[in-house]
């Protein structure tokens, strides 16, 4: 079976890799066009030879650019990754079946838009054991009065844009005195004072989630599934992270994130390449932190271990048979540096 994929990231850390998940799928004579909000010289441009320059997904003309795009290069599948994207292809699932493209995203708006944004998410799921302290905020003053409600300075707060990408914009708020001579490169500790001044900047603060600081370990659980049915869930332990990115994860057989996971996807009513990242807190306990429903940074952790995760949505949207699942728990992956020349 033939398809060519259209995906939407050009330059990110996990492209490459991606890309090679695509080409290894069985019984699939797999072609990739990638697309990109910069036009620059970037990993995926040089990998697939062609270049496609697309505007955020909440731009006016974000879809008469992604369906212009599929029509001359004749995509029959679509898999976008970037998180504003995916309410707008939601909503115009319809008008790219017509075209013969398979939009590889959840088709219930609703349900994916409370996904992709995170107080939703944690308005949605209020009350549930997994769901953190936390408060939404809109205003400087709305935000102090949040921290101080999460016992700040006694304890640490972590605040992050509702809507943002990987890492982007997330804070450690903390009275402890940060030894800015040793602290590692991309430190994200700041003092409320030094941080609210940067906030008086903003003419217009967006909305912002804070919430109590998890100081446990960090879980990442890659999922494929099918309008709430889980196929497969596999936790895997983020031991290291650059940019936001896994740069060293471990496979974990952890059947409470997979039960909880589990749940959260039947809820949202989700569909193919799911990512959900939990934290465990002071007492022990796992807490959500973000669900991208997308494609990871890190999915190809999950290939090491025997999966490929974009093979399995794939074969879902087609209606093809899967491939045995086997999971090789305690699988590690570790990503270094490697050079491409163009």
């Amino acid at each position: 079976m033939s398809i060519k994929v259209l995906w939407t990231i050009s330059d990110s850390m996990g492209t490459v890799s991606d890309l090679k998940m695509l080409k290894g799928i069985n019984d699939m004579n797999i072609d990739i066009v990638t697309a990109d909000r910069e036009d620059k010289d970037s990993l995926g441009f040089a990998v697939t030879g062609k270049k496609h320059i697309i505007p955020h997904g909440e731009a006016p003309d974000y879809i008469e650019n992604i369906k212009a795009i599929c029509e001359r290069e004749r995509v029959t599948a679509l898999i976008p990754q970037y998180g504003d994207e995916l309410a707008p292809l939601c909503r115009n699932i319809k008008l790219f079946d017509s075209l013969g493209v398979k939009v590889i995203i959840s088709s219930d708006v609703e349900k994916l838009s409370i996904a992709n944004n995170k107080a939703a998410l944690y308005d949605y799921f209020a009350g549930s054991s997994f769901i953190p302290q936390y408060r939404s905020v809109s205003t400087l003053e709305e935000m102090e009065k949040g921290i101080l409600e999460l016992r700040y300075p006694h304890k640490a707060v972590c605040m992050k844009p509702v809507s943002s990408e990987g890492s982007k914009g997330f804070r450690i708020i903390t009275n402890e005195k940060v030894d800015i001579l040793n602290e590692r490169p991309g430190s994200s500790k700041i003092c409320w004072e030094i941080l609210r001044s940067y906030l008086e900047q903003y003419k217009e603060m967006p909305e912002i989630l804070i919430m109590e600081y998890l100081p446990g370990t960090e879980y990442s659980v890659d999922c494929v599934c099918k309008d709430g049915k889980t196929i497969v869930c596999i936790p895997r332990q983020r031991v290291e992270t650059s940019m936001g990115v896994a740069v060293e994860s471990i496979i974990e057989k952890n059947e409470e994130l997979i039960d909880i996971s589990k749940r959260i996807i039947k809820a949202l009513n989700l569909s193919y390449n799911i990512n959900i990242q939990f934290k465990y807190s002071s007492e022990g306990n796992p807490k959500l932190i973000e669900i991208n429903p997308r494609v990871s940074g890190s999915l190809v952790a999950n290939l090491g271990a025997g999966v490929n995760m974009l093979e399995l949505s794939l074969k879902l949207a087609y209606g093809l048979p899967l491939p045995t699942i086997d999971v090789k728990w305690g699988t590690k992956m570790m990503r270094y540096w490697d050079q491409l020349y163009i």
